[in-house]
This record gives structure tokens, C-alpha cells and sequence, in this order.
């Protein structure tokens, strides 16, 4: 199961250093989110589509090709697909190209 508070309360940390110009080693909640999205893809594909909005998957973006470092999988490209088609203004290219590199890597 994902913790989509922690989740999300790292999210807004991270976005309330950077916001105010603060420069703190941000890595801990960073590695904290890509730990628990990167356990179980199922799980994972559950709380993009049904938990997070465009806005909040446009932030998670940054994650992916970390998460899909762990995975090893392409089902999570076929989760990328899935956003894209929910949400159109987000242009997946980008993060579907560094995903495929991180999976080869």
C-alpha cells in the first residue's frame, strides 16, 4: 500500500524549499518518495491514476525515471501511456524517453 501522505507531504516540502529560494539537501524526501513508489507497481499505477491530479503528477514527474531505474520493467511505461490519455496538457514524451533509458541502464 502507498503512503500518499508521506508522499505528498514530502511533495509539498520539496516544493516550499525550492519556492522561497531555499537550498537544503532535499535528497532524503526525494529518495523517500522514489522508495515507495518503486516498491510495488501495481500499487503504483493505482495511486497516479486514482490518488494525484495533473498538477501533483506533473511534480511526481521528476520521480519517474528514478522509479523506473527500480522497477526495471516497461509496465511502467505502459502507466506513463495511461497518464498521458488522463491528462493530455502533460506531455509525456520527455519522461517516457528517460524512463526507457533508465530501464536499459
Amino acid at each position: 500500500m502507498i503512503d500518499k501522505d508521506k508522499i505528498f507531504q514530502n511533495l509539498d516540502f520539496i516544493e516550499s524549499m525550492n519556492q522561497f529560494g531555499a537550498s537544503p539537501n532535499l535528497d532524503e524526501y526525494w529518495d523517500e518518495i522514489v522508495e515507495i513508489l518503486s516498491k510495488d507497481i501495481e500499487a503504483t499505477r493505482n495511486f497516479l491514476n486514482n490518488d494525484c491530479n495533473e498538477y501533483q503528477i506533473r511534480h511526481i514527474g521528476s520521480y519517474f525515471e528514478d522509479i523506473s531505474y527500480k522497477f526495471k520493467s516497461y509496465d511502467f511505461i505502459s502507466i506513463l501511456e495511461e497518464l498521458q490519455k488522463k491528462y493530455p496538457d502533460i506531455d509525456m514524451r520527455e519522461y517516457i524517453k528517460w524512463v526507457k533509458y533508465a530501464i536499459e541502464d
